[in-house]
């Protein structure tokens, strides 16, 4: 499965630059951590909560907006 396809992904780097700079807020979505090109749809995380629940394992964010 191409998770292009599904939502955006972008590396941990990209999505912590765009929450710190108030690009992404709770209301806008959330995401799921990537690994391998599999994503973990037990962990969702929040923008609010990003420095509390990216295991540390993840290279990538599949972002979901709402």
């Amino acid at each position: 499965m191409n998770l292009m396809e599904i939502g955006d992904l972008m590396s941990v780097e990209d999505y912590l630059e765009n929450v710190e700079a108030g690009g992404f807020i709770d209301y806008d979505g959330y995401g799921y951590p990537v690994t391998d090109g599999e994503y973990n749809s037990d962990i969702r995380i929040f923008p609010s909560e990003y420095d509390k629940n990216i295991p540390e394992h993840a290279t990538h964010i599949l972002w979901f907006n709402r």
